[in-house]
């Protein structure tokens, strides 16, 4: 399953990680999480860097069920463990 690009950002909300946190996690360049995050920048490859570092972080990304939409859940203990503002 491939999230959407406002799934990713409100995943990384969720978990209270900054893009700088993120990017780094997922070894992209902020500009380019930055990017992904706003739905411009398409390049699979950094998609799936993003979504396989949030994943690291504790979070489940759900597909779409046909009733309540795509989301995701997060492991217990990581929700919101680190929120800084960005």
């Amino acid at each position: 399953m491939d999230p959407a690009p406002d799934l990713l950002k409100a995943a990384r909300i969720a978990i209270g990680l900054t893009q700088r946190e993120l990017a780094d996690t997922a070894r992209i360049g902020l500009r380019s999480l930055t990017r992904v995050e706003a739905g411009l920048d398409l390049n699979r490859r950094l998609h799936r860097a993003v979504k396989e570092a949030l994943e690291t972080k504790g979070v489940t990304f759900e597909p779409d069920d046909g009733v309540s939409g795509p989301g995701f859940r997060v492991r217990p203990g990581c929700l919101g463990q680190t929120r800084k503002s960005d």
